[in-house]
């Protein structure tokens, strides 16, 4: 009678073994898949850290040779009208990280959204966003961008504060917030102006265009202004 309790015990005791094993395993397979989704969607930023020395000159070296370049377009009398225009989009492209840009620019309209109205907005937008900023970046007049200081902000953006001079040797203070993409390459998430953000100024011209129009609207808007019917500046507050 006792050596059956002992075996009922001892089953019972490998049953709840078994169990908690199970239980661990799963968690330990939850925690796995959640680390490597947070890997597959935030690729290196999830790792890179915004104090380190190394990160930050990376980020300077990235502005001063971007400013070096938009300064050699913005001052060479040489180039047509369309070619600057071109090299304007050329460095645009490459420097800036436009999907996230359009994703925070449409902010919570996202959700009012149609599949078909999000997927017209993300074709759009790259080409509307390069064409808005080639204008701007063509009426500057600046002779040259003086970096100030880096310094990180929240968890993975670095921001480099320059002083940008013009013919008469008068300053803008101008700001990059910058971070890293998922293969490590620096991108311009938004410029400062003087402390205004071109970002959350293009934001909210979105949400009142599409407070009055929906944003079939906007991506009617957008498509004008890329096809040169409405002229850029008027639609984006500078």
């Amino acid at each position: 009678m006792q050596n059956a309790r002992n075996n009922n015990f001892i089953v019972k005791t490998v049953t709840v073994d078994k169990k908690t094993n199970l239980l661990k395993k799963t968690m330990m397979g939850f925690l796995t898949a959640v680390l490597l989704m947070v890997l597959f969607l935030f690729g290196n930023d999830a790792l890179a850290d915004n104090t380190d020395p190394a990160e930050q000159q990376k980020a300077r070296e990235f502005i001063e040779d971007f400013s070096i370049k938009a300064i050699e377009v913005l001052n060479n009398k040489e180039l047509t009208d369309e070619q600057s225009f071109n090299s304007y989009r050329d460095l645009l492209s490459n420097a800036f990280a436009i999907d996230y840009i359009a994703r925070i620019s449409l902010s919570r309209h996202r959700k009012k959204a149609s599949k078909d109205e999000l997927a017209e907005y993300y074709k759009l937008f790259p080409d509307f966003i390069l064409t808005v900023n080639s204008t701007r970046l063509k009426k500057l007049d600046t002779k040259k961008i003086e970096i100030d200081r880096v310094t990180p902000h929240a968890k993975s953006d670095i921001f480099i504060r320059t002083k940008a001079y013009n013919s008469d040797n008068k300053a803008l203070d101008v700001d990059w917030r910058v971070r890293n993409d998922k293969e490590g390459n620096v991108k311009i998430i938004d410029i400062k102006i003087e402390g205004i953000s071109l970002v959350a100024t293009q934001r909210d011209d979105f949400t009142a265009r599409i407070s009055s129009s929906g944003i079939s609207g906007l991506n009617r808007y957008m498509k004008d202004i890329i096809d040169g019917i409405v002229f850029s500046e008027k639609g984006s507050s500078s």
